[in-house]
């Protein structure tokens, strides 16, 4: 039989051994707690740093959308023609030289033409009228005065006839101070 001193001596070693046990126990589960909260604590600021990340792509995805919308509004405008304004007074200047020179033309033609027929005639029943006389213009009109005064146009005249020329004709230039469409409009 064993001895109570031995039995001791097993029963204190069991006791160290049951508490160095304990102890590495003890060690590992704090080991373990403290991994826990490590990695806790990384998710968590992995779980904020990947919704810092989003919240940076929502925002980047916003500017690119706004930059694709403006860069398309800049490609639109790119895409007019641009109208070029013309002064008014050179556009009322070549209005009235484009008027003079249609009535000189037209003066020439008149006034160069040999005798013009007029002839008419009327019935009446049995009875016939008929009338023809041969008749130089140029005894009849002065072109000299239709020349210099029929090209001769008031401003305001001048003016109410381009804005007419413009609305009509859709013309692809603006005139300054004479349409009073904005600088976008496509005709003036």
């Amino acid at each position: 039989m064993q001895s109570v001193q031995e039995s001791k001596q097993e029963l204190e070693a069991s006791i160290r051994y049951a508490e160095n046990a304990i102890s590495s126990a003890k060690q590992t589960i704090e080991s373990m707690e403290f991994r826990q909260e490590m990695a806790k604590k990384q998710h968590s600021e992995q779980t904020g740093r990947e919704e810092a990340l989003q919240r940076e792509v929502a925002e980047l995805k916003l500017q690119l959308e706004g930059h694709r919308t403006n860069m398309a509004l800049l490609t639109d405008e790119l895409e007019k023609p641009t109208m070029p304004v013309i002064p008014k007074d050179v556009a009322i200047a070549i209005f009235r030289e484009g008027v003079a020179h249609g009535v000189s033309k037209a003066c020439d033609e008149l006034d160069n033409t040999p005798d013009i027929e007029i002839s008419d005639r009327e019935s009446m029943g049995n009875f016939d009228v008929e009338y023809t006389e041969y008749v130089n213009l140029s005894d009849h009109l002065d072109f000299d005065w239709l020349r210099s005064e029929v090209g001769v146009n008031d401003e305001a005249d001048v003016i109410e006839a381009l804005k007419n020329l413009c609305a009509d004709n859709k013309f692809e230039c603006r005139i300054h101070g004479v349409d009073d469409q904005g600088d976008d409009s496509k005709s003036a």
